[in-house]
């Protein structure tokens, strides 16, 4: 997980501030990202991304019934929010192609996943999906 100190770190350093993660809230945004990006997928989520051009990535989760109930829910879409922070970090801090737009749809697994395994599961499905989409 992201730590404050890391935060105040790389927006002291590099001198950019960062008021949230940029949200894709419209259905179209989901629906075209489902039909038309490159996706990935592993027992506790699946990745959806696709290239934009926004100047910047786009953040989308989903949370179906089958993951359980509200308290629940959020609590996958809180942690996997936590992770693409982390990830979006590190993809500033490195050298970016194109910005792009992303939702992560939890599974059932995520909600007890432990860190470290929600973590790699993450990374792995970014990786791929990146990789697909040719970002």
């Amino acid at each position: 997980m992201i730590t404050a100190e890391g935060f105040l770190y790389y927006f002291y350093e590099t001198g950019e501030f960062m008021k949230g993660i940029a949200v894709l809230k419209r259905n179209t945004d989901f629906r075209r990202l489902y039909r038309q990006g490159k996706s990935a997928v592993t027992s506790t989520l699946v990745v959806y991304a696709m290239p934009n051009r926004q100047g910047t990535d786009r953040l989308g989760l989903t949370a179906g019934k089958k993951v359980g109930c509200a308290v629940k829910r959020n609590r996958a879409k809180r942690r996997l929010r936590a992770l693409f922070a982390d990830y979006s970090i590190k993809r500033l801090s490195g050298s970016v192609k194109k910005s792009c737009d992303f939702v992560i749809v939890a599974r059932a697994a995520a909600v007890d996943a432990s860190p470290a395994r929600l973590r790699a599961d993450f990374e792995t499905a970014v990786s791929k999906v990146i990789k697909a989409a040719g970002v």
